[in-house]
């Protein structure tokens, strides 16, 4: 897979560069490993999170962070009933790089939710946190509308993450650091991996975070790593 670019699309156009600060070095296909038993290799995730939406005007678990306190903050994407186009085409990482039967990638993701807490270290403050990233569906594309898969039931991969930050303006802030994947839901039980994080908290409304009370209200995250599962499900489903 080349080396992705990511922008920042409002719940259905707007666009805004993620900077080169944060190109990665792209990402191949699986292998086996050696064993013969698992399944490794390399991926790439891009998302898009918010505290609210005109199509969802109340996501569960948010609190938006201004970019200079510490506490505990939330932002959450929309449910994969909505039609998010990056989320749509979000990672490689759900399918095991098209090795699960019927898939084809970039795979249909979601964050519920991104959490975080601005902690004091001796490197001073640093964002650590978790995400639960729900596999809306093994393709890209919109999931149905009534979706008969409620998102609570659907697969989910679990990661934790460290990074510094930067407030750059009242307009946003950027961070970058590593992740881990910690755990899983159904197929991906086993799965573990690891590498880095990038993104941007910042607001998709016209008028911007200052005219909106000085919190960001919205993020998009990069992800570049590395996965392996020894007892990969392959099969469709």
């Amino acid at each position: 897979m080349k080396p992705v670019r990511i922008v920042v699309i409002a719940a259905v156009c707007l666009a805004v560069p993620i900077t080169a600060a944060f190109a990665s070095s792209g990402t191949s296909g699986p292998e086996a490993t050696p064993s013969g038993a698992g399944v490794k290799g390399t991926f790439s995730l891009q998302a898009m999170m918010h505290t609210a939406t005109a199509q969802f005007p109340k996501l569960g678990g948010v609190n938006p962070w201004d970019g200079r306190h510490r506490g505990r903050f939330g932002y959450r994407s929309i449910p994969c009933r909505g039609n998010a186009p990056v989320n749509n085409l979000s990672s490689n990482l759900p399918s095991y790089n098209t090795r699960v039967a019927g898939s084809r990638e970039p795979s249909s993701t979601r964050l519920h939710g991104f959490r975080f807490s601005v902690v004091k270290t001796k490197k001073g403050l640093r964002m650590r946190g978790s995400t639960s990233v729900t596999v809306c569906k093994l393709a890209a594309g919109p999931t149905a509308d009534p979706d008969p898969i409620p998102d609570g039931n659907k697969p989910k991969i679990r990661m934790t993450f460290t990074s510094k930050f930067k407030r750059e303006s009242g307009q946003a802030v950027r961070f970058i650091g590593t992740f881990r994947i910690s755990s899983g839901t159904q197929r991906y039980s086993d799965l573990r991996g690891s590498g880095t994080i990038a993104g941007y908290l910042f607001c998709l409304a016209p008028e911007g975070c200052v005219a909106k009370g000085g919190r960001y209200l919205d993020g998009q995250i990069s992800l570049q790593g590395t996965y392996a599962d020894p007892t990969p499900q392959l099969a469709a489903g």
